[in-house]
């Protein structure tokens, strides 16, 4: 596929041929990953780590054309573990290092056998945590805590050391999409704003309004719910300590994981979903085009959304995202009555977003240098940023005049004048300068 449609990446464009195309970019790029990890395991394996049966694993997963195999590629738990390797073995790592790495990586050939019925003998390594899990499905089995183990599969089977598996289970919040605040590979890459350890009933009730959301989402954007439905695989609850109304994070290593706080409300559970989505949805289309050109990471830029300097990357990230939330929620108003003072709250949302967003477009578009599909998506989310502002001419006159003023005090205080920049007195020439006009003889 030569020309991407910037139009179907703005918003939920479905399952299209583009995002099948797009993913399985992703996909094969991981598998030609793991075919060079493979190699550099047979060569440079410690003679301890090759007497277990660890490439056996390997190789089956390789070798395994499958559907059920594509889908586990672009796991997020595959995605971390393919960056752990990248970080711990560019250089000599000790023989535990290799047990956990390559004791771990079962769990994707072991769900593969059981889902597929095959017959896999292979050894592997509970996490840290004693747990080990079968990705892709909500399965896990207990067990020491980084204890060897001998796995058998048949027949949609697994015994572990001899004895039949006895099988826990995440939450789910839809079929396909747990609830996984245990899971190593999955929350060992969590660093941000704090994981929450949650007991069986909240974890139910972290998974409920999920699927609440998810439902809404479902009947209010089909496109975007079909794509989150597609890329996601995991919610990991975290903590929030100064009771903000969201904190969530995503991240680039763990592709298809979101991570947000609990909420009862479940319009705001849909805003943060779609954030984080977003920047999960971007973090993959950008395997298959930059964007923007190279050489333009200088975190010098004023953002409308932070107190502090970001990247041209940021405002993309960001403005994509908030973007989508604004138009979900306007749908949300235009679909459904909620009561006065929610109602109000909803459209301050959407008023303030459509400010932001608009400030960030007007820093890319001043500063950045985008590849041509880049040019073609900035322009397209200005003409979908104009389009959204006719569904807000309902709201009260007075709340928009207020949140322009208010998303121009942010840029008043933080922007350098008018300019993209962010006020900072590294970034303020303070060489004196001679007026231009000449002053007066008294």
């Amino acid at each position: 596929m030569n020309t991407l449609d910037e139009r179907r990446w703005i918003f939920g464009g479905g399952l299209s041929p583009e995002w099948t195309w797009v993913v399985r970019r992703r996909r094969e790029l991981a598998l030609a990953d793991l075919a060079r990890i493979e190699k550099h395991y047979l060569k440079h394996a410690p003679p301890g780590v090759r007497k277990r049966r660890y490439a056996a694993g390997l190789r089956y997963f390789l070798r395994t054309k499958s559907p059920e195999r594509d889908r586990l590629a672009v796991h997020p738990c595959f995605d971390y573990w393919l960056d752990l390797h990248a970080r711990h073995f560019s250089a000599p790592a000790q023989e535990n290092d290799w047990h956990l790495q390559f004791g771990l990586f079962q769990s994707f050939p072991a769900a593969l056998a059981l889902s597929r019925g095959d017959r896999l003998e292979v050894d592997a390594t509970a996490d840290p945590d004693g747990r080990f899990f079968l990705y892709g499905s909500p399965k896990f089995i207990q067990a020491a805590p980084s204890a060897p183990l001998t796995l058998a599969l048949a027949g949609g089977r697994l015994s572990a050391d001899g004895r039949p598996a006895r099988f826990e289970s995440l939450v789910e919040a839809v079929p396909g999409i747990v609830a996984d605040d245990r899971g190593w590979l999955m929350v060992h890459g969590v660093t941000m704003h704090g994981l929450v350890a949650l007991d069986a009933k909240e974890r139910a009730r972290f998974a409920a309004v999920l699927g609440e959301a998810f439902c809404d989402l479902a009947g209010r954007d089909a496109g975007l719910y079909a794509e989150m439905r597609d890329l996601l695989f995991s919610l990991v609850p975290l903590k929030n300590p100064v009771d903000y109304g969201s904190v969530s994070s995503s991240y680039v290593n763990l592709r298809g994981l979101i991570a947000l706080s609990h909420a009862e409300d479940r319009i705001l559970q849909a805003e943060t979903l779609i954030h984080e989505f977003c920047h999960q949805k971007m973090n993959q289309l950008l395997v298959v085009d930059a964007i923007l050109l190279p050489g333009q990471s200088g975190q010098v830029f004023y953002s409308p959304w932070r107190p502090d300097a970001r990247r041209l990357r940021g405002l993309l990230l960001g403005a994509h995202a908030f973007l989508n939330v604004a138009r979900y929620v306007a749908t949300s108003l235009a679909r459904e009555e909620f009561p006065a003072e929610q109602k109000i709250e909803l459209m301050v949302n959407v008023a303030l977003r459509l400010n932001q967003v608009e400030a960030a477009l007007k820093g890319l578009t001043g500063y950045g240098s985008f590849t041509e599909f880049g040019r073609r998506f900035v322009m397209g989310m200005w003409s979908e940023l104009e389009i959204l502002r006719h569904s807000v001419l309902w709201f009260p006159a007075a709340l928009l005049k207020e949140q322009a003023a208010a998303a121009a005090a942010h840029r008043r205080k933080y922007a350098l004048g008018d300019t993209g920049f962010y006020k900072d007195a590294a970034l303020v020439d303070k060489v004196k300068r001679t007026a231009f006009l000449t002053p007066e003889e008294d």
